[in-house]
This record gives structure tokens, C-alpha cells and sequence, in this order.
């Protein structure tokens, strides 16, 4: 049986939940990191999907020796074609109880026309292409369960556009509204979405980004952390199905999640006397 949603921030409650599998993309620093880290600690298996072979098995290593769970290493690029279909055919038959799909930052941060399109559609495929798909394919098997949670994690930049970050925001405003759009058709199956808006964290990534643009105190600057994202992301995840970082952690009732998830309730009414409600 599904347990209430106030019980599952951690524990048994929270692997019962989501267990016994997470599946963290773009697990090799950073957020994803973290969100393997937090999963491990509620008792989770981790299925760590990212580029960088030499830094996931160091995650794994970690993981392994602090939480005693198993550890499943997929080196995969996540721009490729066939990138979910691989990913599918590794898991195998574990349980994915937990999807988090933390892939799609953006490399190039330039202006449309100064770099090529091949760049673009591979960033286009990573936040599109393959989080549809495999949000698809785990996604099936939960509400057919009637179990797991889906976790997005995504950007300011999805609710608008911004200069030097048109293929970015427009790539996660398609999660965002993917996210936002299974929380109302899953919610009652007992499947938790939840998108996490961020801006900037604190990674090495984003500190050398900003050393090599030139940004004044680009290595001193004090920025969210990882951690802390990670775990009010978790704690959160039955409260999809937008949570706006830092805003939500800070807001009353009116804060954005609040108002968008009224949003996504009202439009799903308001659209269901034209498309049903089925």
C-alpha cells in the first residue's frame, strides 16, 4: 500500500516509496552528485548514468562505503540518438523507483547564430528527446505500479527567454511543461513529479564558467549548494509539481510552486470540457 505523502521524506517510508532503484542522470558532480548522495542515505540503490567513466566509479566508491548500497555505473552520453534506448537496455530488469534526470546543462552558453547547429541539436536531443523517453519508459512501469517518483531538474531559464540562452531555456521550458503535465496525469496514480527550478550552484563547472567569461568574484562569490537542493528536492517530492529554488524554500502560500501548481490544476479543468478527462 502507498504510504501518505507526509510520511516519505526519508527512512523505510521513503524506499517503500521509491525504491529499491534511483536512476540519477548526470550523476558525475555537482547536483546529480548530490541527489545520488541523498538518495543513497534513504536507503536507495544508484544508478549513476553521466559522461565521465573516472567520475562515477568514484561516486560509486563513495556511495558504497557510506550508505552499503549497490551501485550500478552507466558511462553514456546523453545526446546520442539512441541514448535512452541504451540506458533502458542496461537497467535491465532493476526496479527504477526514483528517476532524477539532472543532464542539460548548457556547454556553449552563446548566442543562436554563433555556434554550429550540430551543437545545438545535441543539446535539443539531451533535454528533449531523451527525457521524454525515458521518462516514458520508467514512467510506464510506476503508474502501472501505482508507485515512484520523477524528478526534473531544470532552470530559471524555462519560464522565459534569455539572451545567450535561447536553446537552453527553450530545451528546459519542454521539461518543465512535460514535468508539470505528468504530475496531473500521474498524481492519481500515486506517482510523484516534481520539477526543480534552480539558477546557479555552486560547482566547479560554474566557477570556471564564470572565471573564463570574467565574472567579478567569480571564485568567492556565495552561491546555493548542491546539498541542500538535493535534499529539499526529496523532502519535497510529493508536493509537485514546480518547486522554484530558492523562492519555495523561503515562500508562503503564495510562492511560485503554489501558483503553478493552481496553475496546471485549473488549465487541466478548464481543457478536460474540450479534451475529457480520461
Amino acid at each position: 500500500m502507498r504510504l501518505n505523502h507526509a510520511d516519505t521524506a526519508s527512512g523505510t517510508d521513503f524506499f517503500r516509496n521509491y525504491g529499491p532503484w534511483a536512476l540519477i542522470a548526470g550523476a558525475s558532480h555537482g547536483v546529480g552528485a548530490a541527489f545520488a548522495h541523498q538518495a543513497a542515505s534513504r536507503g536507495l540503490n544508484c544508478i549513476l548514468v553521466a559522461r565521465r567513466q573516472a567520475a562515477l566509479e568514484s561516486l560509486k566508491s563513495e556511495l558504497q562505503s557510506q550508505y552499503n548500497v549497490e551501485v550500478l555505473v552507466l558511462c553514456q552520453d546523453l545526446s546520442t540518438v539512441d541514448a535512452a534506448e541504451r540506458l533502458v537496455d542496461a537497467v535491465e530488469r532493476r526496479q527504477v523507483g526514483l528517476m532524477i534526470y539532472n543532464a542539460g546543462g548548457d556547454p556553449i552558453i552563446s548566442q543562436f547564430l554563433n555556434t554550429s547547429i550540430d551543437n545545438w541539436n545535441r543539446l535539443l536531443r539531451m533535454n528533449t528527446q531523451t527525457v521524454m523517453e525515458l521518462s516514458y519508459a520508467f514512467g510506464s512501469k510506476m503508474v502501472e505500479r501505482r508507485q515512484g517518483g520523477l524528478i526534473l531538474v531544470g532552470s530559471h531559464a524555462a519560464l522565459g527567454g534569455v539572451r545567450k540562452l535561447g536553446m537552453y531555456s527553450a530545451t528546459k521550458a519542454f521539461c518543465l511543461n512535460l514535468g508539470e503535465s505528468l504530475w496531473a496525469e500521474w498524481k492519481t496514480h500515486n506517482v510523484d513529479v516534481l520539477n526543480v527550478l534552480i539558477s546557479t550552484v555552486d560547482t566547479p563547472t560554474i566557477r570556471d564558467t564564470m572565471s573564463r567569461l570574467g565574472i567579478p568574484e567569480a571564485r568567492t562569490m556565495a552561491l546555493p549548494q548542491a546539498n541542500d537542493i538535493a535534499d529539499t528536492a526529496l523532502q519535497g517530492l510529493a508536493k509537485g509539481p514546480t518547486l522554484v529554488h530558492p523562492d519555495d524554500v523561503v515562500g508562503d502560500n503564495d510562492s511560485p510552486g503554489s501558483q503553478r501548481r493552481a496553475h496546471v490544476q485549473a488549465k487541466s479543468e478548464e481543457a478536460a470540457r474540450f479534451i475529457g478527462d480520461d
